[in-house]
């Protein structure tokens, strides 16, 4: 380790006065220096405090729809304009059933049935437990799979699964279908 040169010291200790008063200055500014020779230090005002006004608590309040909407409820939203007119209502006219075991009595109790989903039965599959799976293609092309006795597409229940054909089962009319395997 080589001698410092006089210059060399006043110039560290030079650098060390500064240090000092800085560190100092910066104690002095930031109050967290103690009081010197028991004098009070000056307080800082404090900051202004908010006002509450607590009568405002018994007021009525204002209608609010914040919060009120069922997520779950279908239908038409609410209407903002009063001046528009609401739209027509349509009364479709039915045909009374006819007699007893009539041909109208058939007519009138056929349920309507949901639009044909068009499926394709493109195979299975079967682990070492023994469980089955079957693999179904939509006409939208969507994968759907499921076990013996599961709903698939929210309308059929799988009945059966066999080798070249599944067993689906309409949920809503109790309509059973077969469709065989769709080979390439």
């Amino acid at each position: 380790m080589r001698k410092l040169s006089r210059r060399e010291r006043g110039l560290l200790g030079l650098l060390s006065v500064v240090g000092v008063a800085i560190g100092f200055a910066y104690l002095r500014d930031s109050g967290s220096a103690p009081a010197v020779l028991g004098r009070p230090r000056a307080e800082k005002p404090l900051l202004s405090v908010a006002r509450i006004d607590l009568s405002r608590l018994d007021a009525p309040r204002g209608e609010n729809e914040a919060g009120r909407r069922d997520l779950f409820a279908f239908g038409q939203a609410p209407r903002d304009r009063e001046d528009e007119p609401p739209p027509p209502t349509v009364i479709v006219a039915t045909p009374p059933p006819g007699p007893a075991g009539g041909p109208g009595a058939e007519s009138a109790l056929a349920t309507p049935s949901l639009p044909p989903l068009k499926l394709t039965y493109i195979g299975s599959v079967e682990n070492k437990a023994g469980v089955k799976v079957a693999v179904l293609l939509t006409d939208r092309r969507e994968v759907l799979t499921g076990q013996a006795g599961q709903v698939v597409a929210n309308r059929y229940r799988i009945a059966r699964i066999g080798l070249e054909s599944v067993d689906l089962e309409d949920v809503g009319s109790g309509q059973s279908r077969r469709i065989p395997l769709k080979g390439n």
